[in-house]
């Protein structure tokens, strides 16, 4: 037996494990929630080849639902309003906790450069502006959606190793709600710094708009969820779908690059790997992170 067959039936055995729900008839619509990261028109955008691609694999529309915030993407998948959903690093564990009865678990997750990890930027206007994190003491902060990791809870742990409570040292620190809107804001020098994940951030610097000063330890990436509603065979097929998306031919590369220039593929995803972003989060907030605002 080769190599590549014993791969395919360990890929196989791994995404049965994963969609283990009760099997039931197959949707005509299956509706995609997704966080908006970034502006919604983009989220669109960027997610609807996607879409098509999906559509196509399960012979089903697939429909694009992106939430007004994160909180919105959180309680359509949590009350099965959508069957299936890009969260977040920390969309996932809130979701997990405030919809503790419909069975909220990851089956898949993006790969950047072939790894399963990003990292969040800390950045400040391209002209001037401070050279560390530590010199934004004093000064005004942006941060993007309150449950993102990459926008909020990593940036401000950043300044708190720098030194820097974002509640007392800051002159102000705002939500902004998308990565996008955090690095246009400082770009536009309207504040003197702000957080978002890499992907945006070294957009926005290669266009000459911002500078990064400092870069984070590696978070695992985005995962792609389901609730314990989606038939079982419905969610292999998606799991299958995903992992098979590849950078290295025409389709997988275009239905990658067009959310993220960096992803390459997708791999399987289990509740464990985000252990290190529950313990971020009970450090950062404590329980108080996972009550509705």
């Amino acid at each position: 037996m080769s190599k590549w067959t014993v791969g395919l039936l360990a890929m196989a055995a791994v995404v049965a494990v994963l969609c283990s729900a009760v099997s039931a008839p197959a949707e005509d619509v299956l509706k995609f929630g997704v966080t908006p990261r970034e502006a919604p028109m983009i989220m669109f955008k960027k997610f609807t080849p996607m879409a098509q691609y999906l559509s196509k694999q399960l012979g089903v529309k697939v429909e694009l639902v992106v939430g007004k915030d994160f909180q919105a993407t959180i309680d359509a998948l949590g009350k099965n309003e959508v069957s299936v959903a890009l969260l977040t690093p920390t969309a996932y564990p809130k979701c997990e906790r405030q919809y503790a009865d419909a069975g909220i678990r990851p089956i898949v997750r993006f790969l950047s450069d072939g790894k399963g990890i990003y990292k969040t930027c800390v950045f400040v206007p391209a002209e001037g502006g401070a050279a560390t994190v530590a010199e934004l003491k004093g000064k005004t902060f942006a941060f993007g959606d309150k449950t993102s990791a990459a926008s909020h809870l990593m940036p401000r742990a950043m300044l708190k190793e720098a030194g820097i409570d974002a509640d007392k040292d800051l002159t102000e620190n705002k939500f902004l709600g998308s990565h996008t809107n955090v690095a246009q804001a400082v770009a536009m020098k309207q504040f003197a710094g702000g957080g978002c994940m890499d992907s945006v951030a070294d957009r926005f610097e290669k266009e000459g708009k911002i500078k990064i000063i400092a870069r984070s330890p590696e978070m695992p990436d985005t995962p792609i969820c389901v609730n314990k509603h989606l038939p079982s065979d419905l969610c292999e097929k998606i799991a299958k779908a995903l992992l098979a998306l590849s950078a290295n031919d025409a389709e997988g590369k275009n239905v990658l690059t067009s959310i993220n220039d960096k992803y390459t593929g997708c791999e399987p995803a289990k509740s464990e790997d985000y252990n290190s972003i529950r313990e971020m989060i009970q450090k950062v907030y404590g329980e108080d992170f996972y009550k509705r605002d």
